[in-house]
């Protein structure tokens, strides 16, 4: 495989490869030779073939789908809404303190409007 390169590029490369090339020539012969034995095993060395992955990856796939047909059609519980807020204002005013004299009056004209 080739790779394009611009002419700084180049340039550079050459150089690059001038410097390593003139350090590997000054390299002692016992690390030389280990470099070239350790450069052979990575070049010899077959890649693992990674079939695992394909079950882990479906398993990570139908986990993630899952999850976002849970969470699309979760809808959390809402309160109820609370019923006579509005009266609690004028129950909670001390200025009405007379209306609590006569609650039976107000459940029987309460039951009176229901029934009709």
């Amino acid at each position: 495989m080739a790779v394009r390169t611009e002419p700084n590029d180049e340039a550079f490369l050459a150089s690059s490869k001038a410097l390593l090339d003139e350090r590997a020539r000054d390299l002692d012969a016992d690390v030389a030779a280990r470099l070239r034995q350790a450069r052979y095993r990575a070049l010899e060395a077959k890649p693992r073939p990674f079939f695992w992955l394909l079950p882990a990856g479906g398993v990570a796939a139908a986990s993630v789908a899952v999850l976002a047909v849970a969470l699309w059609f979760y809808q959390p519980g809402r309160p109820a809404p609370m019923q006579g807020v509005e009266d609690l204002e004028i129950l909670s005013s001390p200025e009405n303190l007379e209306l609590f004299d006569d609650l039976e009056f107000y459940g029987w004209l309460a039951e009176r409007d229901r029934t009709g």
